[in-house]
């Protein structure tokens, strides 16, 4: 019985490894291609997560800034937020104009200062 499958190939120009391979090397580069770009969004998703709880925790302390001051009480003031922390000091005092610092740290770690005049 003659087995077919051993068969052995006499034609050796070679244009079949290069050929192959340079498929492989296309098939291999699109691959890391793909995870390099998949990481760089999974980077672009945490960095636009913290943008919007550092913008949280300014539209809360903002809010709470305004009641703070309804209420007359004297800076500086510390809040505490399920999102991060925030510290208010009075930056900047003038005739009729209070500027307030307000240090933004989120859970994460995140921080962001803005200084602010509140509208009367």
């Amino acid at each position: 019985m003659k087995k077919h499958f051993l068969k052995r190939w006499n034609n050796e120009n070679g244009y079949i490894f290069p050929l192959t391979s340079f498929i492989l090397l296309i098939l291999l580069l699109f691959t890391l291609h793909q995870v390099q770009q998949f990481q760089h969004q999974l980077q672009h998703n945490e960095l636009n997560n913290e943008q919007y709880y550092l913008e949280m925790l300014y539209q809360k302390a903002y809010a709470s800034l305004h009641q703070e001051v309804l209420e007359e009480t004297s800076p500086p003031f510390q809040y505490t937020f399920p999102d991060g922390n925030v510290s208010i000091q009075l930056f900047n005092v003038e005739i009729n104009r209070e500027i307030y610092q307000m240090e933004l740290t989120t859970n994460k770690g995140s921080s962001r200062i803005i200084n602010i005049e509140l509208a009367e």
